[in-house]
């Protein structure tokens, strides 16, 4: 894969983004990349028992029992490629990429059974702060931002997120932070309970890691069931499928082609509610 990097050691497996020159932010490229590493991660997380004495057969290190999703050292992931949007707006078909690619790709992660960790530096915005709620548990360096993205650029939110921020924060304090759209240090973000853990060094890497690999040598069968009841993955993602209507209708706004247009010039958009 050209964005993403997959690496295993025992019962950890890592997927790391890698798209630096476009600030990680999520072109097609890298929205399929990520959707084959989720489904390959839960595959391999499937005990495999021999036929007649019931060890674990194939791979030598047994199944995957943790998953760390990590971004760069300077950013976690800024949403959506605005600049592949912009040459997309022309198509009436622009907002397809939700249920085709952004939905398949969070429903790929909700799917990963073992608990998921994700490592967060730097920004992390619009589809991007999606991708670290839709994971279990969130490890963030000092230098870590959440911000939604979707009102300044005049779209609803996506990838799940306006159903997985009011069950962490409530529904008056989530639409606060979604229409407020001010980026959220990561100081404000532990207070929340938006993230599990703010470390004092500038990258989260490593703790992120010793907490992932600590997950991956608990009782991992406990840990699957455990997720399974407290996650709700059908209700996130049936309010994903309505978050697709919703992008459908107001891609086609006048205000969201001002928003565009204002962020890439580096101007203040001018909204007139149309």
């Amino acid at each position: 894969m050209e964005f993403v990097t997959v690496t295993r050691d025992a019962g950890l497996l890592t997927i790391a983004i890698d798209r630096p020159e476009g600030h990680n932010s999520l072109n097609r490229a890298l929205r399929l990349e990520l959707r084959r590493a989720f489904e390959e991660a839960a595959e391999q997380c499937v005990v495999k028992r021999g036929p007649i004495d019931g060890n674990d057969s194939d791979a030598a290190d047994g199944p995957v029992r943790a998953v760390l999703l990590k971004g760069g050292k300077k950013v976690f992931c800024t949403g959506q490629d605005l600049k592949e949007h912009l040459g997309e707006m022309g198509d009436a078909s622009a907002m397809d990429k939700v249920d085709v690619e952004y939905n398949p790709m969070v429903a790929a992660l909700a799917a990963i059974p073992v608990p998921v960790v994700a490592a967060v530096n730097g920004a992390a915005a619009g589809a991007g702060w999606s991708l670290a709620l839709n994971c279990d548990f969130r490890v963030a360096a000092r230098s870590a931002s959440f911000k939604a993205a979707f009102p300044s650029i005049g779209l609803a939110t996506d990838c799940g997120i306006s159903y997985l921020l009011p069950q962490l924060v409530g529904p008056a304090k989530a639409l606060q932070l979604l229409f407020d759209d001010s980026p959220i240090k990561a100081e404000a973000a532990y207070e929340l309970g938006l993230v599990t853990q703010v470390v004092d060094a500038d990258d989260a890497d490593e703790a992120a890691e010793a907490f992932a690999r600590k997950l991956a040598s608990g009782p991992t069968g406990s840990f699957r069931e455990i997720k399974a009841l407290v996650r709700d993955a059908s209700a996130m993602l049936a309010i994903a499928d309505r978050e697709s209507g919703a992008q459908k209708r107001l891609v086609v706004t006048e205000d969201h082609k001002e928003a565009v247009d204002a962020f890439l010039n580096k101007r203040a958009p001018e909204f007139t509610g149309r």
